[in-house]
């Protein structure tokens, strides 16, 4: 395990049998004068997924590593940062070593995923067959409103060059085991 924060990262990806279960849980109030209609005010912009995963450990020695991943959580008590291993932003242009700003394809990020919230700030970056990660908070989003791209501001900046076309950008999901 890697730490980021101070707080580890699990390297071990999941398993991704059959389709993936996952619900999403938003608060928000909802606001009724009980004559009129109905309205809800959200508290944040975007929803917060929730998805359950599944680890297959093969023999004592990956048996053995999961169990104490396990107990070193305590519970609920300690938490962990996962990547979603999954492409959640492409980069549109290639990031240069000791560059602070990624140029993303547009998903209104800075519109809707960058929301006063601390959610969807923390990404892990790694290339394609290489499996080493940088991890960056995102600091700064703005949508120049081309409909094309979008520039994000990273903290720390880029360690290594990262071509746009191998580079996987995944959202670090802040967890605890149930």
């Amino acid at each position: 395990m890697i730490p980021y924060l101070g707080i580890d990262v699990v390297d071990i990806n999941f398993n991704r049998t059959g389709a993936i279960r996952e619900s999403v849980n938003r608060k928000y109030d909802l606001l009724d004068s009980e004559t009129g209609k109905r309205f809800s005010d959200e508290h944040s912009p975007a929803p917060a997924p929730i998805r359950p995963f599944t680890w297959t450990a093969f023999g004592r020695q990956e048996i053995a590593a999961l169990r104490s991943f396990i107990d070193a959580r305590r519970g609920k008590a300690l938490p962990f940062w996962l990547p979603s291993y999954q492409w959640d932003l492409t980069l549109a242009e290639d990031l240069a070593a000791g560059s602070a700003i990624a140029t993303v394809q547009w998903v209104r990020y800075a519109q809707q995923m960058f929301g006063l919230t601390g959610a969807r700030r923390h990404v892990a970056l790694w290339q394609l067959g290489i499996g080493t990660y940088q991890f960056h908070e995102i600091t700064a989003a703005t949508d120049p409103g081309n409909g094309l791209t979008e520039t994000l501001q990273l903290s720390p900046a880029a360690g290594g060059d990262q071509a746009a076309a191998t580079t996987v950008i995944s959202f670090l999901k802040y967890c605890r085991l149930a």
